[in-house]
């Protein structure tokens, strides 16, 4: 029998005691096997689930992904695999359908000579996902930087691909590309198409906080992105911009917060849109506290409204959420207790932003190992995904949540 979570410290077997609150999460077996992590989820043409996850095999790196669909996850496809790949708890790859036949993945790989230079590789495949082919980088300039934290996304018919870029820390250290004491990391995006042709490279944003995830949805309007920015003062607030007629808009803030920090909090933000209803959550230490804001938009992330506080206790951020047709939501993220162990806990928010209770989903490590938790919306139930480092070796592990 299946182990369900309670919040009344009991197992409950044959129905729900009074004053208890029944179970929140229902075990999905997961295709990810021993010694995966860095699970993503992104959807295909029909709407269904793709998870995506790294694995280890002895020297190599491989990276998977199976589709959800009548409640079961396919068999586990690879994408690709290799020995020099550059493998981390919090830039991790991505694997997007653009169409039925046209798919896209990327994968980071470690570049000869650079010390911590990594770059983005990405393989294609135009059989719906079945076989993959090499289709170079998205980045032309050929620095020993880093390129990475790589939002993907379809738009007409092309994949589109956001990215870190650390080309101008190696022009200002004269191509040491030492970003700890040069220069400054830019957000940049190009498109490739199903041929493999890459076009539309540019520049968003030239001063963007160093490691922390981008996040990108396509609207009514056209493609939105969101992402941690940094001023020269070293504020390091949620940035978002859109594309317009071929052109990213200028940058401007989400959301102040005013978080001064002299280094990246490894803390990127989360999206999810349906038309034009958008929703955005992050984490802010601003004013030395941990919280995590929801803040919301309806015209395509033209512009977003007042932000809400959604943690209770002391948050350790990697936000995640999946919203409901009726522009309801579901939020996730990391909380840590006072003796130190930590929880995925969950809070249902309505359209009109009414907050439920704080709901504890499942017991992770604090550390570094255990990921960035993630969140998607399938056949109208809440998929959840996270690294499990409990074990022997970490596995990728996947729930249905019920709060709503």
């Amino acid at each position: 029998m299946k182990k369900l979570l309670t919040h009344c410290g009991v197992w409950l077997l044959f129905g729900v005691f009074a004053g208890c609150q029944k179970s929140v999460v229902t075990p999905l077996d997961s295709p990810a096997g021993a010694n995966s992590s860095t699970p993503n989820f992104t959807v295909d043409h029909l709407g269904r689930t793709i998870l995506s996850w790294q694995r280890k095999e002895q020297q190599d790196t491989v990276l998977e992904y199976s589709v959800l669909s009548a409640g079961m996850w396919s068999e586990p496809i690879e994408v690709a695999r290799g020995e020099d790949w550059f493998v981390n708890w919090a830039d991790f790859p991505a694997v997007q359908a653009v169409s039925e036949s046209f798919w896209g993945a990327h994968y980071l790989q470690r570049t000869p000579g650079g010390k911590y230079a990594y770059d983005i590789h990405l393989r294609l495949s135009n059989d719906g996902g079945r076989s993959w082919y090499d289709a170079g980088r998205p980045h032309s300039d050929g620095t020993l930087t880093e390129h990475g934290f790589v939002s993907l996304y379809s738009h007409d018919d092309r994949l589109g691909i956001v990215w870190l870029d650390g080309r101008a820390v190696a022009e200002s250290a004269g191509g040491g590309g030492d970003h700890a004491h040069h220069g400054a990391m830019t957000l940049r995006s190009a498109y490739v198409d199903a041929q493999g042709q890459l076009s539309s490279e540019q520049q968003i944003d030239s001063r963007v906080c160093d490691c922390c995830q981008t996040a990108a949805v396509l609207t009514s309007s056209g493609p939105l992105i969101a992402y941690r920015d940094r001023t020269s003062e070293e504020v390091r607030d949620i940035s978002s911009s859109r594309l317009l007629d071929g052109d990213w808009t200028a940058p401007q803030p989400a959301v102040v917060d005013g978080w001064h920090i002299n280094g990246c909090p490894v803390n990127g933000p989360a999206l999810t849109a349906r038309e034009n209803d958008v929703a955005l959550l992050w984490f802010s230490g601003a004013d030395d506290r941990s919280q995590v804001f929801l803040s919301r938009s309806s015209d395509g992330g033209k512009s977003f409204g007042r932000k809400l506080k959604v943690n209770e206790r002391h948050a350790l951020g990697r936000v995640a959420m999946a919203m409901y047709p009726d522009r309801s939501a579901v939020l996730v993220w990391l909380r840590e207790d006072v003796s130190g162990t930590a929880q995925i806990v969950a809070r249902y928010v309505s359209a009109n932003n009414q907050l439920g209770p704080v709901r504890e989903l499942v017991d992770v490590s604090a550390e570094r190992l255990s990921g960035f938790p993630k969140l998607t919306l399938a056949d109208d139930e809440v998929v959840l995904a996270w690294t499990d480092v409990t074990g022997p070796s970490p596995q990728v592990r996947t729930s249905i949540v019920h709060i709503k």
